[in-house]
């Protein structure tokens, strides 16, 4: 059975790094921004933090405020706000090339972007292209992103995903395994991929032990619970499999990780001495 390890992150944590929202005050704008949109009163007030506040529940109204605000000037912020608009939106393959074209022009340019956004730029980027099903670009971006910043730790893991999505688990458990060595403390998600690319080589105690390592940190974790059931069934665990399959669906019913418990649990029943 195969592993689905989300291949793509969820925006929240993306804008968490490429932008702090000023909480009450954020939504404050988001409504002032909507209102004038509405009604074409009043002189419009451009902020970053008003866009990237408005993706998560309207991404097409975040577009057009982001398409608006290039219009007047908006620069780079607002070409960040619309590529991650359009992401939300569902249109991983133009929001991936903007994200990459927005990193690569302003290290050509000589912009003042940190090194540390240029990053989060192009991890943002590697993840579109995950979502787009193109993953020999997202190995791309994140590769650019490390020679900005190297060390990155969610770019070393975007890269990590974009290996194991071009069926290269090997190369994906060497750099998985040196990262969880060096920063023990890193992502879980590091972990579970470890433990997916692992389990790919036929090595399923060690996976065993890396997913059972991420679960011991977070117990409710889908995705983890969802590999460890992969690797049960691998190791003739039926019942243990079943088991993590179904708390996944209990947990998430919804996600893409609970579609894959799903598909599981169907060949389980369909064959149920396939090994």
């Amino acid at each position: 059975m195969k592993a689905a390890f989300s291949t793509r992150r969820s925006l929240p944590c993306m804008l968490a790094g490429a932008v702090v929202l000023a909480g009450t005050s954020s939504m404050e704008g988001v409504a002032q921004a909507r209102t004038q949109q509405a009604s074409g009163e009043g002189k419009q007030v451009w902020s970053v933090t008003t866009c990237m506040a408005m993706i998560g529940d309207d991404p097409y109204g975040a577009r057009d405020y982001a398409l608006d605000w290039q219009h007047h000037g908006g620069g780079r912020d607002a070409r960040h706000c619309h590529a991650l608009a359009l992401l939300e939106a569902g249109d991983e393959d133009t929001a991936a090339r903007e994200l990459d074209d927005l990193a690569h022009q302003t290290a050509q340019k000589g912009d003042n972007m940190p090194p540390a956004l240029r990053a989060i730029v192009e991890e943002e980027a590697a993840e579109a292209w995950l979502a787009a099903g193109v993953p020999a670009k997202a190995q791309a971006s994140a590769d650019f992103g490390l020679s900005v910043q190297p060390g990155n730790q969610g770019l070393q893991v975007a890269r990590a995903r974009s290996l194991l999505a071009q069926n290269r688990a090997d190369l994906a458990e060497q750099e998985l395994t040196t990262l969880v060595t060096r920063q023990p403390g890193t992502a879980l998600e590091a972990y579970i991929m470890l433990a997916e690319a692992e389990r790919k080589m036929g090595r399923l105690e060690q996976a065993m032990q890396h997913v059972t390592h991420a679960l011991g940190v977070a117990p409710d974790n889908a995705a983890a619970l969802l590999e460890r059931g992969i690797i049960r069934e691998r190791k003739g665990d039926a019942a243990g499999a079943r088991q993590d399959w179904q708390k996944v669906l209990d947990l998430s019913p919804d996600s893409h990780e609970a579609d894959m418990a799903r598909q599981d649990l169907a060949v389980m029943a369909a064959d149920p001495d396939s090994p």
